[in-house]
């Protein structure tokens, strides 16, 4: 099925920032795996085995990220897609995105990965995503074999923004590609009931980096497999090349096309919203909807189920300090607005985090601890 283009969207105008202190359209977690050296037509495969009849080698790069995707379970199809970028000097990024979203067979997608490792193509890819901020989310495996960890860490503020993620791997033999390992996690559990940082892995190996790289690495704010103990292997820092978790811009994403589907739908499928209190109200309960629905799926933070509540909180010195977890309000309007019968609401909302650090600090007694006034 190819990609739906509406016309444009004159209705209204949604856009969603975030805010991070250090069904409708499409999935967000949808994912498309790109071949760089090879022409393949728009495809859905279910096994990594269908690559070998659009005439992708074990050995190339996206066989094995595709392999290593379904090898983390749970993943039932893979889209996948190729441009011979090597033989074709003409032929950009943004060319060969344009071919593939005009292709009849296209299926859309909001990930993308690649099976480019050289840095060099790599900062192409990262240019021309850097302003597909509200549409896609990129992927960019780098190896400490042809790369320095400091080169790696300066490709990453090169280009920190929210919708690009780099991933670091010990070797250039694509094995245990974390980009199309961290895709497959995604994609295969729920957004809004996990977070990246600490998602655990399949099928993987134990890297080969000593404990000042990992130091280094996790320092930075690098992406890299990590095993802590035997047998458990999880994903480091889960974090865009912003320094944001990877999964916040997802968030946004979704926040993004829910919004605008349904004010959309709710515009087109009203006689009329009137111009005054009562119009007010149904477009206020319409982004709130949304913002219930992020609540439901472990997105917004709330309170006894209210994404809107007040939480009272205290510093370290006792003071206590009321917070509003969210709000949506319609600005006052201009003359203009007024004769343009424009309604402009902002609002905000609370992120619901995940845990990322757990310290722990105690101690053994051979005696207990004394307590006086016989109290417990």
């Amino acid at each position: 099925m190819a990609i739906y283009k509406p016309t444009l969207n004159f209705l209204n105008t949604v856009k969603v920032d975030t805010k991070y202190s250090k069904s409708y359209m499409t999935d967000v977690r949808d994912g498309l795996f790109l071949s760089t050296i090879k022409d393949i037509e728009p495809t859905v495969v279910t096994e990594v085995t269908d690559l070998l009849a659009l005439g992708v080698a074990i050995s190339d790069g996206l066989y094995k990220k595709v392999s290593d995707a379904f090898m983390q379970g749970g993943i039932d199809t893979i889209i996948v897609y190729g441009v011979d970028m090597v033989t074709s000097s003409t032929m950009t990024p943004e060319l060969v995105m344009e071919a593939y979203e005009d292709h009849e067979m296209a299926i859309d997608y909001s990930i993308l990965i690649l099976d480019v490792a050289d840095k060099t193509k790599a900062k192409l890819w990262a240019t021309t995503f850097k302003s597909l901020l509200d549409k896609k989310h990129l992927f960019i495996q780098l190896d400490t074999v042809t790369n320095t960890i400091a080169e790696i860490n300066k490709f990453k503020q090169d280009y920190a923004v929210d919708n690009i993620t780099v991933c670091v791997v010990d070797n250039d033999k694509y094995i245990d590609n974390l980009d199309a390992i961290m895709w497959a996690r995604i994609r295969n559990r729920d957004l809004g009931s996990f977070i990246v940082h600490s998602t655990e892995l399949r099928g993987v190996r134990k890297p080969n980096w000593t404990k000042t790289e990992q130091t280094n690495m996790k320092d930075m704010g690098l992406n890299f497999i990590s095993n802590p103990i035997r047998g458990k292997f999880h994903i480091q820092n889960g974090l865009a090349n912003s320094e944001v978790p990877t999964e916040l811009h997802l968030y946004r994403l979704w926040e993004l096309r829910t919004l605008k589907e349904r004010l959309t739908r709710l515009q087109i499928e009203k006689d009329k919203i009137p111009t005054n209190q009562s119009g007010f109200e149904i477009l206020e309960a319409t982004i709130k909807g949304v913002i219930f629905t992020a609540k439901d799926m472990g997105i917004a933070k709330a309170i006894d189920g209210d994404p809107f509540a007040t939480e009272t909180r205290t510093d370290d010195d006792g003071n206590a300090f009321n917070y509003l977890l969210g709000k949506v309000e319609l600005q006052f309007p201009s003359e203009e607005d007024i004769r343009n019968s424009d309604f402009k609401f902002r609002y905000f909302h609370t992120l619901l985090d995940g845990v990322r650090h757990v310290d722990v600090a105690g101690y053994i007694t051979q005696t207990g601890e004394l307590v006086l006034g016989g109290n417990k």
